[in-house]
């Protein structure tokens, strides 16, 4: 490591030390507490103080964090969850050749977070970027996380549902009864309940936090048969675990929590 670099990661260190301390620390407990000798120590807190990253008061001094450090937490701002799956669901979509989408449940309907289409002359695109809870492989998905009596919420107040095709889950039964197989399977499908000859299949990002999310693969129906859908469910679990696994989808996820919250 270089002299520069070594002087750069000491004073980080530095900053991290006063930012966690919660209280000024003097120069002889921040000597302590880096292990760093008291010259060099001097040296860093006087350019940190300089340029507004440390500030020094009292007598004896003492040392806290400084506005400009202030200034740049309050400039960051987290990406946003489309930004971080943005690469894995296209990865996704170009691997089995299906459109790929991520979704969250946003009161009686899915909102699609982000959508990727594969390289094919033949792909679907989502009629927007909201769509319907009980008839999607996305919407079940997530549905099948809620208690029992959250669920109403979240679904048409009238009985029957609206039927988009012969095979369009129209009651609370008949949702009930399909959540429960898919609690059990561990993941969804639409076959074609929404669009004729489209069939959609649909798991968890494992979060293990509010709210939940899901993503999706949609294909002509005769592309996504039962055996289809055994042999590509591994490849979307494994594109949701990698997208989980992501420190930075971490970080989206609370501010796409706290915008959910205010909403």
């Amino acid at each position: 490591m270089s002299y520069h670099s070594q002087g750069l990661s000491r004073g980080l260190a530095l900053l991290r030390v006063l930012g966690d301390s919660g209280a000024p620390l003097t120069l002889a407990q921040l000597t302590r507490a880096l292990d760093v000798p008291k010259s060099t120590l001097v040296r860093l807190l006087a350019v940190l103080e300089e340029e507004g990253f440390v500030r020094r008061f009292g007598d004896p001094p003492a040392y806290s964090v400084g506005h400009a450090v202030h200034d740049i937490a309050e400039s960051y701002r987290p990406p946003s969850v489309a930004e971080i799956a943005a690469p894995l669901l296209k990865r996704l979509a170009d691997e089995v050749g299906f459109t790929a989408n991520l979704g969250v449940i946003e009161e009686r309907t899915v909102l699609h977070l982000h959508v990727e289409e594969p390289q094919r002359a033949l792909r679907f695109a989502t009629g927007g970027t909201l769509d319907f809870t009980y008839c999607t492989g996305l919407g079940k998905m997530l549905l099948s996380t809620l208690p029992d009596d959250a669920i109403a919420q979240h679904v048409p107040e009238v009985e029957p549902y609206t039927s988009w095709t012969a095979n369009t889950i129209t009651t609370r039964a008949q949702l009930d009864d399909a959540l429960a197989r898919i609690r059990r399977a561990g993941f969804s499908v639409d076959d074609e309940e929404r669009n004729r000859g489209v069939t959609c299949m649909a798991v968890l990002v494992p979060t293990g936090d509010a709210p939940a999310i899901a993503i999706s693969i949609s294909a002509p129906s005769g592309e996504l048969q039962p055996t289809d859908q055994q042999r590509l469910l591994p490849v979307l679990r494994a594109t949701a675990a990698d997208l989980a696994a992501s420190p930075r989808f971490a970080d989206s996820l609370v501010s796409l929590r706290s915008r959910m919250a205010l909403a």
